[in-house]
């Protein structure tokens, strides 16, 4: 007898049991291949874990209907669901997709276009990865994405680790999920948008209240007490962007890098030009 409902600690240990599963056969490999002369491997490195994801396919999702870490915690996907074209689409989602962006990433790494779009390609899935993962949790179904999308259901004949799937294990498994959710997350965030949003806001409290004016923003001028705006050093290679302050050049142009709309945080004249300071 089946079971329909399996606990979400169980579904979560089968996908983490595959991620091991598979980084074994690569230490193994690596292994007794340690004695080979360096650099022999490396040009191939992207078709030897094709090969070890396929080997891993062939003999558990294509043949079983389940994976390898499913198998040890006695699931298996429903078969009278899991039809050909959908073992195909698996397949390509979940090894072929792995193989064109790493060997993209080897043979076209000066290719601005190519890396660009497997970027873009990249934070797609992530931001997939994340929606399904707190989908998972209200619903207790498809804990990966390709699982959602093919609509694969997951059966149980016995849970072989019911000593483990108590509600303190649950609540441990789900938290450190849930940390790396987070932390995937915050690498997809312009901190530095964040950062000057919120300069923005804690600018109207009484102890940080700029003094403004209503005539135009008044040349810098440097002293020896002049200090960066940004880093309250000695400005190096002083640079400014149309307001009374002066910045180092390194700190002036990586801010307005990574945030185009970057203010002073001293008086929060958002200056468009970067020019080279010049003494009068």
């Amino acid at each position: 007898m089946s079971i329909n409902y399996i606990p979400r600690v169980t579904q979560l240990d089968s996908v983490q049991l595959d991620e091991q599963l598979e980084e074994l056969f690569k230490q193994l490999l690596f292994q007794a291949t340690k004695f080979l002369e360096p650099g022999k491997l490396q040009p191939i490195l992207p078709e030897i874990e094709l090969l070890i994801r396929t080997c891993i396919f062939k003999y558990s999702v294509y043949d079983q209907k389940c994976t390898f870490g499913q198998q040890m915690l006695s699931l298996k996907y429903k078969t009278d669901n899991f039809s050909k074209s959908k073992l195909y689409w698996y397949y390509g989602y979940t090894v072929g997709l792995k193989y064109i962006r790493e060997r993209a990433l080897y043979s076209l790494t000066s290719n601005a276009n190519v890396q660009n779009f497997f970027t873009k390609l990249e934070t797609f899935q992530l931001v997939g990865d994340i929606l399904n993962f707190l989908r998972f949790i209200q619903s207790g179904k498809y804990p990966i994405l390709i699982d959602f999308v093919l609509g694969l259901d997951l059966l149980a004949d016995k849970l072989t680790r019911e000593d483990l799937t108590d509600f303190s294990w649950t609540r441990e498994l789900l938290w450190h999920n849930f940390i790396e959710l987070i932390g995937t997350a915050i690498s997809l965030m312009n901190m530095f948008g964040m950062k000057r949003r919120l300069s923005n806001i804690l600018k109207y409290m009484w102890w940080r209240r700029p003094k403004r004016t209503l005539a135009a923003p008044e040349s810098a001028k440097m002293t020896l007490s002049t200090t960066c705006a940004c880093c309250s050093s000695i400005p190096i290679i002083p640079h400014v962007m149309g307001c009374s302050h002066v910045f180092c050049y390194y700190c002036l142009t990586a801010n307005k890098t990574a945030d185009q709309d970057f203010a002073c945080p001293r008086c929060y004249f958002n200056g468009k030009q970067i020019t080279k300071f010049v003494m009068a």
